[in-house]
């Protein structure tokens, strides 16, 4: 028995202080007001809706690393996440469903397949891909950085880290190569990535993580 659940906690938010300096010229650009919050060891699943942090990401087309910031939503009992940059433009996003199996059939599945289910992923920055956006500067990596939240959520909500993406077929080479994800075996005609318990910790540390 499968069933999907959603973290209800809320708490209060707090970004921290205002700067009154510009951030130093050795570190990732950052022109917004706040602290730098990272993901690096924080609940996401507790937090509610709207900004939740910032990740780290290259910035290709000017040569230079920049923090930009997480938002989340509640979609449909399902959590939806977007990467976004300082104009408030959306670099990437995806929808993530928690999974979480109580009861299953040993024989059929030798680990508990409780898993974070991965739709929408979009990564808008990137050229040459569908959904790009020519307006926008390209980040390398918003991909890996959505699969990394995912991957978090799936540790929070003890699905042991495992991930199902529903990846369009111009993008399943890159995950499969890259990243390691192979087809579910349980269902392999379905389109479905899986990622192998020896590919976790890996993409964890991808581009230097959350």
């Amino acid at each position: 028995m499968a069933i999907n659940i959603q973290n209800k906690y809320s708490y209060q938010y707090r970004t921290g202080n205002l700067l009154s300096s510009p951030v130093k010229s050795n570190q990732p650009s950052f022109r917004g007001g706040g602290t730098i919050q990272r993901l690096t060891h924080m609940n996401i699943g507790m937090m509610p809706q709207g900004f939740i942090g910032h990740v780290n990401l290259l910035n290709v087309s000017k040569g230079r690393e920049e923090f930009l910031n997480v938002f989340k939503s509640f979609d449909c009992g399902n959590e939806r996440y977007f990467i976004k940059n300082n104009d408030n433009e959306i670099i990437g996003e995806f929808m993530a469903k928690i999974n979480k199996w109580f009861d299953y059939d040993k024989l059929t599945y030798k680990e508990d397949p409780s898993h974070v289910y991965i739709d929408d992923l979009r990564n808008y920055s990137k050229p040459d891909t569908p959904f790009h956006n020519k307006k926008l500067d390209y980040y390398k990596g918003v991909g890996v950085k959505c699969l990394q939240i995912a991957q978090r959520r799936s540790d929070e909500a003890q699905c042991v880290g495992n991930l199902r993406l529903c990846a369009m077929p111009e993008a399943r080479p890159f995950y499969m190569k890259k990243i390691g994800m192979v087809p579910d075996p349980h269902n392999p005609f379905s389109g479905m990535l899986i990622i192998p318990a020896d590919k976790k910790e890996p993409l964890s540390k991808m581009f230097g993580g959350l």
